[in-house]
């Protein structure tokens, strides 16, 4: 019986996401999440909606990131532990990146 062996090439694989190509996909995938996310974005006043991005340039491993850059920002998005008289939390978590990065078929990191 004969034996497979698969030696993958781990720097083009790594190289891969630098491509031109993947790039451009992976650009077009964040406009969608960044659509999403400010079609379903809490609105008090509108500043947190307005601040959520794409940011146009990709880290230096490839990666790309969505942001929003309002001050409360990260209070939408993970809530906080302030509680109410009965115990409740005021300011539940929202998630709209998360969330927004998942129904475009993103990945993220909690």
């Amino acid at each position: 019986m004969s034996r497979i062996v698969v030696e993958p090439d781990e720097d083009a694989i790594a190289g891969l996401v630098h491509d031109e190509a993947v790039q451009a996909d992976l650009g077009d995938r964040m406009k969608r999440a960044e659509a999403v996310a400010k079609a379903t974005a809490p609105v008090d006043t509108g500043e947190y909606r307005s601040k959520i991005h794409v940011v146009e340039q990709a880290d230096l491993d490839g990666a790309r990131h969505m942001d929003a850059d309002a001050e409360h920002s990260i209070y939408v998005e993970y809530g906080t532990r302030q509680t109410d008289r009965n115990g409740r939390r005021i300011h539940l978590p929202n998630h709209t990146l998360g969330n927004s990065l998942d129904a475009t078929g993103g990945d993220h990191d909690v």
